[in-house]
């Protein structure tokens, strides 16, 4: 796990760049403070250097950095960038290539000579053997660049779904490319304006992302699953996975055996580590799940767990946590979040996301993972399972009906009228969330109608901007399930969950997210992932033996709930006065009425915290990096 940085100039040279790339590299210290590197290449005459020093006897017109988190092989042999034996093909790497043992032995077998341990070796020599598909051949999460001296070009490829994050920019015929948007911007070069299409969508929506533009106009994302090839001829965008594709061939006829077998192997090549691994655990079925193999394939260490608790809230999930870390035999870390620390902490979130935090949970992460970096450099965490098996009630309800109706049979009345009537005993004890919850599920049908106007977004400012995307399914559960795990949803979790992680120094591993489990999970049957009022019906078949009865028999779904509410009282005062300021109010980006409406609901009671929370983030952004 490392932070990467890079430029290339394909018009005019600048001597500066040299100070450039130190500058750019130094702001991603964080993600590797464990050792550096630079490529310094002038790609006309073919001269390069690499190694630590920036003193070269030519001026190069690309250039690349890199920050080391050591997690495989601990020597200084893993200092990247990373060649080959000819010295004519380079990489730098930020991620985990979770099958790399299988893949060096298989290269090895091709004749590839490797001269360290790391998984970023073998991004090197499967480029060589492959070339710039043999992103096809990885298991994990990276996002990576790789200079090849003999074509000339720059291969940048970015993960599957996504995980780790690559941002891309162009200043006239300057390309730019790194693991955070702070580390472009330290460049110098680029204007800091910022992107009013991303902030209308943070005030309006409750996702933001949509896989490609950033709070930050003219930079961008790599998507994910995509392969970027950059040359002094031009650049190429290519696709190299989607979620219909089938990397190996699958066993539908035993489904719940296939799902437990591929979960159970991905926790295992998440395991691989020369530095201690701890997991999150919530107490749910996912994290649950992920503790009954990790204990069990680990070594003799005995792995740590670790949980977020809020005594006294109705939503604490301490006690399934620790159920589930006793049954696992694991000692339980519980961690109470200090709301005096709020403050500093949206501070920090804001500066590590490069854009203003969503939900309070990212608050309750940020110290999670804080206590996490004392005893750990990696975490197993359950992310990526809710959006794949129908992890939300209320979220996918709706769906699972108009797919149920549109598949009327006899054999289903019995068992769909049983599932209506529990349904509706759910959503009556959670009738203030089911509006919003319809409101997502219509979007996803043609006849949905316009989103409604906002209070904080100034008048003409409230169009939906959110780009239209192609959905490769049919029925409406799975493209439900497809909207939130590759559109909207996952992704804007897996962009806090990452900046969180490495924030603290730390490899966060999602065997959720093991593209096998994956495309098997999304070629099954709807009624696979959910049927009747159960969700996440493969999952509790597979590991019915493995856990617990008290986490098998849950019905509720907290989705890491906090009490932001309490959080923020105690800093009601500065909150308010950050809305009612002159220079929030004069920025042209909120409706003044809605944020007096604001504070004057928040000042009522526990309403309107969502909105002040959100106000109040993207207020401090603006201040951090605009102003």
């Amino acid at each position: 796990m490392c932070g990467i940085t890079g430029l290339w100039r394909l018009g005019r040279i600048d001597p500066a760049d040299k100070v450039r790339i130190k500058r750019m590299t130094d702001t991603l210290i964080h993600r590797g403070p464990d050792d550096f590197g630079y490529l310094l290449a002038e790609t006309g005459h073919g001269r390069v250097a690499s190694g630590q020093s920036l003193s070269t006897d030519y001026v190069p017109d690309l250039l690349l950095g890199s920050r080391r988190l050591a997690i495989v092989d601990l020597s200084t042999a893993g200092r990247q960038p990373i060649a080959n034996e000819t010295n004519d093909v380079f990489v730098v790497f930020n991620g985990a290539i979770h099958n790399y043992v299988e893949l060096q032995a298989e290269l090895e077998a091709c004749g590839h000579v490797f001269h360290t341990h790391t998984d970023t070796e073998v991004i090197v020599h499967a480029y060589e053997e492959w070339g710039e598909s043999c992103a096809c051949r990885f298991n994990g999460m990276w996002a990576y660049a790789i200079w090849d001296a003999r074509q000339n070009r720059l291969v940048c490829s970015r993960d599957r779904f996504g995980v780790k994050p690559l941002f891309i920019a162009w200043h006239g015929d300057t390309f730019y490319f790194a693991s955070e948007v702070k580390a472009i911007l330290a460049a110098n070069e680029l204007p800091v304006t910022p992107n009013l299409s991303y902030v209308r969508r943070y005030l309006a929506l409750d996702e933001c992302e949509n896989g490609r533009d950033t709070a930050f106009s003219g930079i961008v994302q790599v998507p994910s699953g995509h392969n970027l090839v950059v040359t002094k001829e031009g650049h190429r965008e290519t696709r190299y996975w989607s979620y219909t594709d089938q990397s190996e061939c699958y066993d539908y006829n035993h489904p719940v055996e296939t799902f437990r077998d591929l979960l159970r192997d991905a926790v295992r090549i998440r395991l691989r580590s020369d530095v201690p691994v701890a997991l999150l655990l919530s107490g749910g079925l996912d994290s649950s799940s992920i503790a009954a193999h990790a204990q069990s394939q680990g070594d003799d260490t005995r792995m740590e767990a670790y949980t977020a608790v809020f005594p006294g809230f109705k939503e604490d999930e301490n006690r399934y946590a620790t159920l589930t870390a006793r049954h696992a035999g694991m000692p339980l870390n519980k961690i109470r979040y200090e709301s005096s620390r709020l403050m500093d902490d949206l501070a920090a979130l804001i500066w590590h996301r490069d854009s203003p935090p969503l939900r309070g949970q990212e608050l309750a992460r940020w110290q999670l993972l804080q206590a996490v970096s004392t005893r750990a450099r990696v975490v197993l965490e359950g992310q990526g399972a809710d959006e794949m098996l129908a992890g939300y009630p209320e979220r996918y309800t709706v769906p699972y009906l108009r797919t149920e109706f549109g598949r009327l049979r006899p054999w289903n009345l019995d068992h769909l009228v049983t599932f209506m009537v529990k349904t509706l005993k759910i959503l009556r004890n959670r009738r203030p969330n089911l509006r919003l919850q319809l409101s997502r599920i219509r979007r996803l049908s043609p006849l949905a109608s316009a989103s409604p106007k906002l209070s904080l977004i100034p008048d003409g400012q409230a169009g939906a901007d959110t780009p239209v995307m192609s959905i490769p399914f049919a029925d409406p559960l799975t493209r439900a399930l497809y909207q939130d795990h590759a559109l909207g949803l996952l992704p804007e979790l897996l962009h806090f969950g990452d900046a969180i992680s490495m924030g603290h120094s730390v490899e966060s591993r999602l065997p959720f997210l093991d593209h096998r489990l994956v495309e098997f999970v999304f070629s099954l049957p709807f009624d696979v992932k959910m049927r009747g009022a159960e969700t996440k019906y493969i999952l509790r078949r597979a590991f019915a033996a493995d856990l617990p009865e008290g986490i098998m028999s849950r019905k509720t779904k907290v989705g890491f709930s906090t009490p932001l509410p309490q959080w923020l009282q105690p800093h009601s005062n500065e909150l308010c006065d950050l809305l009612n300021s002159r220079r929030m109010r004069n920025r042209g980006i909120f409706n003044p009425k809605g944020l007096t409406h604001c504070v004057s609901e928040f000042k009522a009671g526990d309403r309107g915290v969502l909105p002040l929370f959100r106000s109040a983030a993207l207020e401090l952004w603006f201040r951090r990096y605009i102003d």
